[in-house]
């Protein structure tokens, strides 16, 4: 059943298909340039982004999942933006991904030196030396293995560095993955999933700093945090919570208040703070017939819940 959202569908399948090609790409790609563009280029095209994806331009309206998706694609945009278009970080990133700077990079000049002292190695068996030789000829004979035995190394690599957290050379290992065979299945789900795992430990440092910040009475710090937690991690419950919670704090848009508390009572349905909070919000937007609903939920959870009895007896009876 498709999202109801204040999004026309040619829109949903536009921020759907560009998140999805932006997906472990280079910062190039990210904006839809060739590699080495230039900073006028990358300016340019950063533009023609925030025209279409930049968050405020959906202010107000029913995002529901779309918010996360939109928050996403604007980040990366940003993120290649600042990097693209300052020289220092732009010749750093150039020099970590050669592959990209537009040219091939210059031979390495450096002074002539002794040749270093060989250490002695055990000089392999016939044996080895004839598989080895077996399987370069075979090989040779046959570019499909070879193309095969490539993408297997390549995702073997890939899945290692996925396994010790390593999501940078993951993410290297599983494009060039993707060049040899550009509908390999299982590096595009790995890729996924490199995205994911990297993301949620992203939003585990947003919402510790989150915590941070709100100890510190710093509520629209906090809020920010928060806003970022639950847009990298979706799946972030307690996010999902302290973001209504201080959103409403703050007096921020009804409509974001109430999306951040839904999405904590769906991530954590028996949980009694969560439903209070979802109704107490929904009582201030005058929606007190679906606050019921929750109220009831919570009264079956705690029968004997005073503030759920209250606020209940708020919505039935709101003069």
């Amino acid at each position: 059943m498709p999202e109801l959202v204040d999004l026309e569908p040619e829109l949903q399948r536009d921020i759907i298909e560009f998140e999805r090609k932006q997906e472990g790409q280079d910062y190039f790609t990210q904006l839809g340039l060739r590699p080495g563009a230039s900073i006028d280029e990358v300016k340019r095209a950063f533009l023609e982004l925030s025209k279409r994806y930049h968050p405020d331009r959906f202010g107000g309206k029913n995002l529901g999942s779309f918010r996360a998706r939109i928050e996403r694609i604007f980040r990366r945009v940003s993120e290649a933006h600042t990097v693209l278009t300052q020289p220092e970080r732009r010749a750093a990133y150039l020099r970590e991904h050669p592959q990209l700077s537009g040219t091939p990079p210059a031979p390495s000049v450096r002074p002539p030196s002794a040749p270093p002292t060989p250490s002695p190695a055990a000089p392999p068996s016939p044996q080895d030396e004839e598989r080895r030789a077996e399987r370069q000829s075979r090989l040779t004979r046959h570019p499909y293995l070879a193309r095969t035995h490539r993408l297997t190394e390549l995702l073997t690599r890939g899945k290692a560095a996925l396994d010790r957290g390593d999501f940078e050379q993951a993410t290297k290992d599983l494009n060039q993955a993707l060049a040899v065979d550009s509908k390999n299945r299982e590096a595009s789900t790995l890729l996924g999933e490199v995205r994911r795992r990297n993301e949620a430990q992203r939003g585990k440092r947003d919402f510790e700093q989150g915590l941070e910040a709100e100890k510190q009475q710093n509520l629209p710090s906090a809020l920010e945090f928060y806003r970022k937690a639950c847009s990298l991690d979706p799946q972030h419950a307690e996010a999902a919570f302290r973001a209504a919670r201080v959103s409403r704090a703050l007096g921020a848009d009804w409509n974001e208040q109430r999306v951040h508390a839904q999405r904590a009572v769906e991530l954590a349905p028996d949980r009694i703070p969560q439903r209070l909070l979802l109704a107490q919000i929904l009582l201030d937007g005058k929606a007190g017939n679906i606050a019921k609903r929750h109220l009831e939920e919570v009264l079956k959870l705690d029968p004997k819940n005073a503030e759920a009895s209250a606020l209940l007896r708020k919505a039935r009876w709101p003069f």
